[in-house]
């Protein structure tokens, strides 16, 4: 009777702890897939003002991409499937954390992406969110020495495209995205082409944007106004970073320019 005793309670002790343990496992995975999926809401809680303004120059390179644009997207070059397209890009910073937001309409391969930095110098994290089941594709990737992003899936698959393409043309008042696919790296296929024209182009050249963004020294198109002052933005996330805090960004902006002209003077 007691080696009965013994033995079941025994028995429950580990069925007990085998609950636990996959309880725990379970919970972990959890935790994982939530930051990963919302980085932000973390990183936000320990990204203190210098790193901000860190990611925000690494991020700087990608400014000829903000602003709307409207054009024609081609499922493959030469094909006949073709359908007018347009897209948003602009500035977030949600959670205090800068990065590069875009949508597409229609999003026939994707709705919308984030743009991050990297680890490395001069490199980027794109998580697009695929049209079909939003679902988030995972891409790295790196500006190459004539301005093109390319964008490499790291989970490549025949259904997805494994590789995206980006660059601005003719004074980045033209934009195109293209998408490649294949069963691995080094056997890609050009897919899908994405050619837009920017909103309210004008063809003429300038050195310099006619009205400067105070948030982050793009092209403006939008007016702003604080304490009788007019300023100017670029996009909507600049807009929200402007009305959210108007006397930071004014200062930043103020510093910005007082470091600029020191640095032509110096010359």
């Amino acid at each position: 009777m007691s080696h009965f005793l013994f033995t079941y309670f025994r028995l429950q002790k580990s069925q007990q702890w085998k609950k636990t343990f996959f309880k725990v496992v379970f919970l972990s995975i959890g935790i994982c897939g939530w930051l990963i999926c919302y980085p932000s809401l973390v990183a936000a809680k320990n990204l203190s003002q210098d790193d901000q303004e860190a990611q925000q120059e690494k991020l700087q390179p990608l400014q000829d991409f903000i602003g709307g644009w409207k054009g024609v997207a081609m499922q493959k070059l030469g094909g006949r499937d073709r359908w007018a397209a347009e897209a948003e890009w602009a500035w977030s910073f949600d959670g205090g954390i800068p990065a590069i937001v875009f949508e597409l309409s229609p999003g026939r391969f994707f709705t919308r992406g984030r743009i991050i930095p990297g680890a490395e110098e001069n490199t980027f994290i794109l998580q697009a969110h695929h049209a079909e089941s939003d679902t988030v594709d995972t891409y790295s990737g790196f500006m190459d020495k004539n301005k093109q992003l390319e964008f490499t899936n790291q989970v490549i698959q025949i259904s997805r495209p494994a590789r995206l393409l980006i660059k601005t043309l003719a004074d980045h008042k033209r934009l195109v995205i293209t998408l490649q696919y294949g069963s691995n790296e080094k056997r890609l296929q050009q897919g899908a082409t994405l050619g837009y024209t920017r909103k309210g182009t004008v063809f003429a050249t300038r050195s310099r944007p006619l009205h400067e963004c105070v948030v982050t020294g793009g092209e403006g198109n939008q007016q702003v106004s604080y304490n009788g002052e007019m300023y100017w933005v670029c996009c909507k996330g600049c807009l929200s970073m402007f009305e959210a805090n108007p006397e930071k960004v004014i200062a930043a902006y103020e510093a910005r320019k007082a470091k600029e002209q020191e640095k032509e003077q110096s010359q």
